[in-house]
């Protein structure tokens, strides 16, 4: 979820940066737009796909870590495990 919200951030604040760039596309003059919108997608699609990386290896660390605390509590209290 927080990385979506900073996608959809990051998205805006692009768009607002180059929205000469964008103005000038839609006006007809399409290939100096074209070449940036080309590079700004790229660019986009790296960030995004870091912060999902990141998001992801803390999602699964956390779990880890919460099923390692479960196993752990299963064991003191001498409950059998799987």
């Amino acid at each position: 979820m927080l990385g979506r919200i900073l996608i959809a951030i990051a998205g805006g604040m692009v768009v607002w940066k180059y929205r000469d760039a964008l103005r000038e596309y839609a006006n007809g003059n399409s290939t100096p737009a074209r070449e940036t919108m080309d590079g700004l997608l790229r660019t986009v699609q790296e960030k995004s796909e870091v912060l999902l990386d990141q998001a992801k290896g803390q999602v699964s660390s956390r779990l880890e870590a919460a099923r390692d605390r479960v196993r752990a509590g299963a064991w003191e209290r001498g409950a059998p495990t799987k």
